[in-house]
């Protein structure tokens, strides 16, 4: 495909039914110019299901769309082949009504990722405290170097910066890292702010190597560190990851995670394109044992159809270890 589409004067048409939320086609559908930010692709979806039946998650029982089946089909034979089908509400969706179902169970709703990057922060706070979560490129090659800078201001969670670079050689990423924490310092309700950085420790000495190459940014920027196990970052357990994705999954959806308007990063549009969609992506994702010596897993990732979860994955940390350090900090006044 990709030759054809360079040659002059050539039209690509493609049509499909779509099977899932992750796929090849809903991607394409996605992606936009970045000279005129406009969809790349001249779109014609069909969908029979209408949007309020879509919010109620009644998408199956929509017969409000019937009208617009084609004219070779019947309306009738749509309604006696969805009770043909009852048993199978995923085909309906996909076959019938022309939507995208859900084949994974996706951690964060939709609405709550659209508020997120829509809804105004609150007023920035001067000098408030800067956290850094960053998630190391341990993971493979299907992982980046990535982070997320955000300030806490009275039960808000604000991100002001967020990068990624696709790179195993540590110079090139602490050099991303600190110049990252200059340019969050340029903004005058900034300037002079203290800037902790936590960074995921469970492959090896990621966490102390980063402290080491950024030790010259001391005293102003210090780097969390677990003094019961005497380790330089965070170590992130099956437990930790569950509990980081339901504390941002309720501050989603009270509407207490927002993006600063002086967000900075190097490629702002591509950042946020690419944590939308790495928290829609998000999800439970099941695997049947092989045989009846295993078990059944379950884990979280986003990890799906060549997506990573970088920044997602440390916008979540990042939220569950501060939120566990002001407790902590709120029980030592308490004693």
């Amino acid at each position: 495909m990709a030759p054809l589409t360079i040659v002059g004067d050539t039209t690509l048409i493609g049509i499909s039914t779509l099977t899932s939320e992750i796929n090849f086609y809903t991607r394409l559908i996605r992606l936009k110019d970045k000279a005129t930010g406009h969809p790349l692709f001249t779109i014609l979806q069909v969908e029979l299901a209408c949007a309020k039946c879509k919010d109620d998650g009644k998408a199956i029982e929509c017969v409000h769309l019937l009208h617009l089946v084609p004219r070779w089909q019947s309306s009738e034979r749509h309604r006696r082949l969805k009770t043909i089908m009852q048993d199978r509400p995923d085909l309906i969706e996909s076959e019938l009504s022309g939507l995208a179902f859900d084949s994974l169970q996706q951690c964060y709703r939709p609405a709550d990722i659209e508020h997120m990057f829509k809804q105004e922060p609150p007023p920035p706070e001067l000098h408030q405290e800067i956290f850094i979560c960053v998630d190391p490129a341990g993971g493979g090659p299907q992982s980046d170097f990535s982070f997320i800078s955000f300030q806490r201001v009275k039960g808000q969670v604000i991100l002001v910066g967020m990068d990624s670079i696709s790179t195993k050689e540590p110079s090139r990423q602490y050099a991303l890292l600190e110049n990252h924490i200059h340019e969050l310092r340029k903004n005058l309700y900034r300037s002079s702010s203290k800037v902790t950085v936590y960074v995921e420790r469970n492959l090896g000495f990621e966490a102390e190597h980063a402290k080491r190459a950024l030790s010259h940014l001391a005293p102003s920027v210090s780097f969390y560190e677990d003094l019961k196990a005497g380790r330089v970052g965070v170590l992130t357990t099956d437990n930790v990851k569950y509990a980081s994705m339901e504390l941002l999954n309720i501050m989603l959806r009270e509407k207490r995670v927002s993006l600063c308007k002086y967000c900075h990063s190097r490629d702002l549009k591509g950042m946020k394109l690419k944590l939308r969609d790495q928290l829609e992506i998000f999800s439970w994702q099941f695997k049947q044992a092989l045989n009846t010596f295993q078990k059944d897993r379950c884990a979280l990732s986003g990890k799906v159809g060549g997506m990573k979860d970088d920044l997602c994955i440390a916008l979540m940390l990042g939220v569950y270890f501060t939120s566990v350090g002001i407790l902590e900090k709120d029980l030592q006044r308490l004693a």
